[in-house]
Order: C-alpha cells, then sequence, then structure tokens
C-alpha cells in the first residue's frame, strides 16, 4: 500500500459567531495555540472490551488509551506559524510470550505500547497533514488532535478531512504523468439513452462471460519517462464511463488516478464523491522529518492554488 497524506481542516468552533461579528480573530485564537501547544498536555480515552484470560473465561475490563505530542518545533517567520510533531497513541495490548525454559506462551500484557504518526500544522492556513499508521487511523487522528486542541485554550475546536476538490477530468488534463489508472464497472439496471451506447459493448462481453464485476489496471513502470496518454481510446472510453456515472447514474463505478505533478509532487484520485484530498508520499519523505515537511508544504500550496482559481472564477461569474 502506497502510503498517503491527508489534509484537515481546523475550524473554530465554540466561538464562530464571535468571529462573524468581529469580536474575535482567527488569526489571534491561532497565535494562542500556537505558543500554547506543548507535549505535555495529554488526551485520555477509554473503552469496555472483552478478552480472554488465562482460563479460557471472557472478561470485561476498561482499557484506556493515552494521546499526546512529541517531538515539536516551532516555526515562525512573523508571518507564518508552523507547528511540527508527532501524535503518539499510547495504549495496552495484550500478547503472548514464549518462554523458552517452561516451552510455553504465556498471556501479557504490554502496557505502555506506543504508535505516533508525523503531523505539520499550518495555522495560518488551518491546515493539518499527516499519515495513517496501522495502530492509528485517521479517525482516531483527528479524534485526538481536536481533543488535544481544545485543551490548550478556552475555544473548541472542529477538525475534519478536506474534500478533495479536483475532478477526474481536472487530475488527468493537469497531470505532468500518470502513473496507474483503475476502473471498476458494475453493470447497471440501464435504461437511461445517455449510458446505451457505452454499456452495449461492454455488457454484452461481461454477461456472456458472466462477469458481474470488472476492474481495469492501466499502468507503467516505475521507471518509465513517459506516463499513461490520456487521450488514447482505451484511457478516454474509461473517462467518459466514469463521468457518465457521476451525471446520470451514480454508484455504477469507481476510478482511481495516481500520478505526479510539475513539481514533482504525486497525488492519489478517487473518484468516490466524499473522497478526501490526498497526496502520495514515498516511504523516505515519509520516515523523515524534513521530507514530511516538504511534501506537506507543495500539497498545501496545490490546494490553495485550486482554492484560489475558484474564487477568482466565482467572482468573475
Amino acid at each position: 500500500m502506497v502510503p498517503k497524506l491527508y489534509y484537515a481542516k481546523v475550524n473554530v468552533n465554540s466561538n464562530i459567531f464571535q468571529v462573524y461579528s468581529g469580536k474575535t480573530k482567527i488569526k489571534d485564537i491561532m497565535n494562542k495555540l500556537y505558543v500554547q501547544i506543548n507535549d505535555k498536555e495529554e488526551y485520555q480515552k477509554s473503552d469496555i472490551r472483552t478478552i480472554e484470560d488465562e482460563e479460557g473465561n471472557l472478561k470485561r475490563i476498561e482499557l484506556k488509551e493515552t494521546f499526546n505530542f512529541s517531538d515539536i518545533d516551532k516555526f515562525s517567520d512573523g508571518v507564518k506559524n508552523i507547528i511540527t510533531g508527532k501524535l503518539v497513541r499510547r495504549f495496552p495490548i495484550h500478547a503472548e510470550e514464549f518462554d523458552p525454559k517452561t516451552r510455553k506462551s504465556e498471556k501479557v500484557m504490554h502496557r505502555n505500547n506506543s504508535a505516533s504518526t508525523f503531523f505539520y500544522f499550518d495555522l495560518d492556513n488551518e491546515i493539518i497533514t499527516f499519515c495513517e499508521k496501522q495502530k492509528l487511523g485517521y479517525a482516531q487522528f483527528l479524534d485526538a488532535f481536536q481533543n488535544l486542541l481544545d485543551k490548550f485554550t478556552d475555544v473548541g475546536f472542529e477538525i475534519f478531512l478536506i474534500k478533495d476538490p479536483f475532478s477526474i477530468r481536472e487530475r488527468v488534463e493537469k497531470a505532468y504523468k500518470i502513473n496507474r489508472i483503475k476502473a471498476i464497472v458494475i453493470p447497471p439496471n440501464v435504461n437511461e439513452e445517455s449510458l446505451k451506447n457505452l454499456y452495449d459493448k461492454d455488457i454484452e462481453k461481461m454477461g456472456k462471460a458472466n462477469i458481474t464485476k470488472k476492474t481495469s489496471i492501466f499502468e507503467v513502470n516505475s521507471k518509465s519517462q513517459n506516463g499513461i496518454n490520456p487521450k488514447a481510446t482505451m484511457v478516454r472510453t474509461v473517462l467518459n464511463l466514469n463521468e457518465a456515472y457521476k451525471t446520470f447514474s451514480d454508484g455504477y463505478g469507481k476510478l482511481e488516478v495516481d500520478g505526479s505533478n510539475r513539481d514533482g509532487s504525486k497525488f492519489h484520485f478517487d473518484s468516490d464523491e466524499h473522497s478526501p484530498y490526498q497526496t502520495i508520499i514515498n516511504e523516505e519523505e515519509k520516515k523523515s522529518k524534513i521530507g514530511f515537511i516538504e511534501a506537506s508544504k507543495k500539497g498545501i500550496v496545490i490546494l490553495r492554488t485550486k482554492r484560489t482559481i475558484e474564487r477568482y472564477v466565482g467572482k468573475s461569474e
């Protein structure tokens, strides 16, 4: 699985009407947050679980997990405020250990097991970037980060994933290089004339083969200098089908595109309506704080550029 960067928006929730009335400024709230954030504050969460004891009996226990920041660095040039670091999840985990003397496995509990992931917090754009971990998914990250922020000021925050603002056409047309396209087709009970010509040939072939779901994957070698040609007939057919799904019969198919932009940043696009904005980050960048920061900056610039263009176009119409 290729690692991906998620982008989350930080919204002021509890004081939003004071912001609207001009009594409070977002900038002032973020400046206070910049000063107050530290690695000492903790957010604890408890859950009731059912486990099996050493005798095989089921019992209910309370498991507590603790979240905190670590490895915090702050950067300010008088205009922009940036905080980088790690979000840490500490939690007990039930496991087995083998005793070489008795030659038996015994159940043990590791009480301070942990998982962590880098984050990049751009306070001026109110955006956080992060990667998922096996024991620290995006839902856990968002919940923990929001609850930790709430502890640093008297303001309540809301954090949510940013929806991908790009359409499939925009991704394909503006991409410097397309590395992979994955298309999933599920034949619909189609009556719309708009889809009939697109579906007929494919559905006839799938019907003869008794295929109820077809997945097509187009990709180029990672070392190839040239990407997939988006103007080729095979690719255009797939793109046209995807647009037809969205326009006339939402839910009949799905499209995923991986590629790179001219600045070298990589992207992942999912045609799902609720797909979050994501960019691809390689393993070296994911493990390096400097690489993680640079990848985050590029992704935020692309996102802000798109929003600026949309606002400009909106005003000119």
